[in-house]
């Protein structure tokens, strides 16, 4: 019986060390370990709410450009943003100076 026993422990051992080495190689070297997943998945997130950034960024700029099609909002538009003006006028650009 001690034999036996004996055995059984041999080939536990085998096995589960086995098991180890697998769980290690899965886990940190095998070129689809769980390290190099978690680094994707973390590059998936970012570009994600890249993605959501620049869709609300593309709402934005085409209501922008709705609002532009009105004559009078194109005028302000071009005078405050552009500093554009009719023939005959002056602009004065007023800047605040930082205390």
């Amino acid at each position: 019986m001690k034999k036996k026993d004996l055995l059984s422990l041999k080939y536990v051992n085998k096995f589960t060390i086995s098991l180890f080495i697998f769980v290690l190689w899965v886990l940190f070297i095998d070129n689809n370990s769980w390290l190099f997943h978690k680094k994707l998945n973390k590059e998936i997130r970012k570009y994600e709410e890249r993605k959501a950034f620049y869709q609300e960024e593309i709402k934005k700029q085409k209501q922008e450009f709705k609002d532009l099609q009105d004559p009078k909002k194109l005028e302000k538009y071009a005078r405050e943003k552009l500093l554009m003006k009719k023939k005959g006028e002056d602009i004065f650009i007023i800047e605040k100076k930082a205390e």
